[in-house]
């Protein structure tokens, strides 16, 4: 969920540097308003998301493909043997409803828990339904989801202004009233579960403020397992990673406590990917993500409640521009899907390139942007996930013993990924909630 210059990933000096970031990860994000050659994963320019150091995409690629071989070669030698089968939950963002939709009924049965992303925090006690989700299709969504074996587990989302929320949870009242307001909703609704992904600390808040808020949001989290665990409710919590169990420039995003909190959650979902976001390059290069998986445990000390995101989407740069572009109209960065990028592959005619180390996708074409009076001709670069790609991760997850694997996100993903994700799902039905 982030943009780095890139080092070589599974070395410190490759992960995103939290003090860079600029922008957070789609799995809090609203939709895209500028769907221009991208499908709307989220709000790409203005939400706060996952931010990294600057990249050059295909040459990032390259030296990732020189750096993957040995840690490859060697992680298999000091594993015990993978799991036969991991289980998978997801998460539903309301802006791709209309593609999940049509499908849910087929796959839900393969899933542990499904997340409904469309609910916001926006106060002390105030939880509400983002005013852009249509509410005919949330509705059928939510009674779908009900009728299915999966756990609904809302996520619920920080959407306040930078350091609102940190005020909130360093006052032990307001905190307290916030704590109530989540158990309330999840009584309300009948919740299996609540989804707790709070990204602002990261990705608006400021660096300086980490050390102040750290301990204030496992205070949190610590009272929402009671409340939920007291309600025979679940409680997961989705956070960026870390690297390792320190608080240094090269620890990732320390302001969440992995450690401090493995033992009040139930699962902790790594949100291992946005890589790269300001700058072209890979998504969730394959080293990286191993250095994510190693880095929770590290600090959690264990691989039992950890559960690895997986992205089933891309992103498309500008990379040079030819001529005057209008001053209106002009595509920016946008996003695409495992669904949408073979369309968009065949409207440009162009010619993927697969990079076996990072285990993504990527090309080039040349678009054309004019209003009639002033023309130019942008060169952009596409990365992506594909179902392989999918498969490659979930064999991390495997191989790292984790408590599963989270899909972001239904409505991005297409068939090809559910070929690679179906032989090695757990049953849901034989899975156990942690407590």
């Amino acid at each position: 969920m982030s943009s780095p210059s890139l080092p070589l990933p599974g070395s410190p000096s490759s992960t995103p540097s939290p003090e860079s970031a600029s922008t957070t990860s789609d799995a809090s994000a609203s939709a895209d308003s500028t769907p221009v050659d991208g499908a709307p994963l989220g709000d790409e320019e203005s939400a706060p998301r996952h931010r990294q150091r600057l990249i050059l995409g295909i040459l990032a690629a390259l030296v990732l493909a020189l750096a993957g071989v040995a840690v490859l070669v060697s992680r298999s030698e000091s594993k015990p043997p993978p799991k036969p089968d991991i289980p998978l939950d997801a998460w539903a963002p309301y802006w791709a409803l209309d593609a999940s939709l049509a499908e849910f009924d087929e796959r839900s049965g393969s899933m542990r828990d499904v997340s409904p992303f469309w609910f916001n925090a926006v106060g002390v006690d105030e939880i509400v339904i983002d005013p852009h989700a249509s509410e005919d299709l949330t509705e059928e969504f939510m009674a779908k989801a009900r009728r299915s074996k999966a756990n609904v587990v809302p996520s619920i989302v920080d959407a306040m202004a930078a350091g609102e929320m940190a005020e909130i949870l360093a006052d032990p009242e307001t905190r307290g009233q916030h704590v109530d307001a989540i158990v309330r909703f999840a009584s309300d609704g009948d919740y299996d579960g609540i989804d707790i992904d709070y990204e602002q600390f990261a990705f608006a808040d400021g660096h300086s403020t980490w050390a102040e808020t750290r301990p204030n949001w496992v205070a949190f989290i610590e009272e929402l397992a009671e409340g939920l665990h007291g309600d025979g409710r679940t409680l997961t919590v989705s956070i960026p990673p870390v690297y390792d169990a320190e608080r240094t420039s090269e620890s990732g995003f320390w302001v969440y406590d992995y450690g401090a909190i493995v033992d009040h959650v139930d699962r902790i979902r790594i949100m291992a990917y946005d890589f790269s976001v300001a700058e072209p390059g890979p998504i969730a290069p394959l080293n990286w993500v191993e250095t994510a998986i190693e880095g929770a445990i590290e600090a959690t000390g264990s691989p039992e409640k950890l559960v690895l995101g997986l992205p089933a989407y891309g992103r498309n740069w500008p990379t040079f521009v030819a001529g005057d572009c209008p001053a209106e109209g002009t595509p920016g960065r946008t996003s695409v899907s495992a669904r949408s990028v073979d369309e968009l592959i065949e409207r440009r005619d162009a010619q993927p390139i697969r990079v076996d180390s990072t285990g993504e996708w990527m090309f080039e074409y040349e678009l054309e942007v004019t209003d009639g009076t002033t023309t130019c001709v942008q060169t952009r670069q596409v990365h992506y996930v594909d179902g392989d790609g999918i498969r490659l991760r979930m064999d991390l997850a495997r191989e790292y013993q984790l408590d599963g694997v989270a899909l972001w996100a239904l409505g991005f993903d297409d068939d090809a990924i559910w070929v690679e994700i179906l032989p090695t799902v757990a049953d849901p039905l034989v899975s156990t909630v942690p407590r």
